[in-house]
């Protein structure tokens, strides 16, 4: 295999935990072949994600990190040019969608309209994974939304892995926003085709001779499986086995932890 394509939360980290065993297997495939990390995390910057996984101790290069926010960022600016964002999300997303010169919208700063809320100036509304999210930006969204603005969302994961539990992911704030304004929002993360175009481009390597990574079904292994690149299930992250057996999604293998990918590596 020339290339692994791996999730992070989940199969390396849990929360701030670093994964037993994590580091020493993906140094052992960065040994072999290329490695590129695939999040549809929005909350870092790729230069912090990579900092973290040196840190840890796993080799990593901030052009070999793509989140979903900076998916997202360059997206819209090749598709739209760059445009006014009022972000829903953390530091990394707002600091990739500057870093592609889109102009972000503080949100709030208008005056009153016709229907008595504040003037929407956004082109786009982009949403992630906010552990600051309030009913007022809630209602900015909205306001921006019901005006025209477009509602892209990073990813629509439902729950986030942590240390010794799960917290609610991005698509529950997502889905507020859907709920409220009645529109469906445009998917960037995996198992989506932006992300997986943009992995794909930055490796320059037909699917085949890919294996992805992941935790969880509907997003990683269906991404993985919908390009034709071999797959791998862990366990150590949303997925159970009997979530693995009940699934129509199959991955080609399903392991403990990353720790043991150097036992199945015959998949590939």
């Amino acid at each position: 295999m020339k290339a692994y394509i791996l999730d992070i939360d989940g199969v390396i980290f849990r929360g701030s935990e670093v994964i037993a065993g994590a580091p020493d297997a993906v140094n052992r495939l960065l040994d072999n072949a290329r490695v590129v990390f695939l999040t549809n995390n929005s909350t870092q910057s790729r230069a912090a994600v990579s900092a973290r996984l040196n840190a840890s101790g796993i080799r990593c290069r901030e052009s070999d990190m793509i989140t979903a926010g900076y998916a997202a960022a360059v997206y819209i600016r090749k598709r739209y040019g760059t445009q006014k964002i009022y972000p829903i999300g953390e530091t990394g997303l707002i600091h990739e969608l500057k870093a592609e010169g889109h102009e972000i919208d503080p949100g709030g700063d208008g005056g009153m309209g016709a229907d008595g809320g504040e003037d929407a100036v956004a082109d786009f509304v982009v949403v992630g994974l906010d552990m600051d999210f309030t009913y007022e930006k809630l209602r900015i969204g909205l306001q921006n939304i019901l005006a025209g603005a477009g509602l892209i969302a990073t990813n629509t994961d439902p729950l986030l892995p942590v240390e010794h539990g799960f917290l609610p992911g991005a698509g529950a704030i997502v889905r507020a926003l859907e709920t409220a304004s009645g529109r469906s929002a445009f998917v960037i993360g995996k198992p989506n085709p932006p992300m997986m175009d943009a992995v794909i481009d930055h490796l320059g390597l037909p699917a085949h001779e890919c294996t992805l990574v992941g935790d969880r079904l509907e997003t990683d292994i269906l991404a993985g499986s919908r390009y034709g690149m071999k797959t791998v299930l862990v366990l150590s992250g949303v997925e159970t086995a009997e979530s693995v057996r009940q699934s129509r999604i199959k991955p080609d293998a399903v392991i403990g932890s990353i720790a043991e990918m150097q036992e199945i590596q015959h998949i590939a």
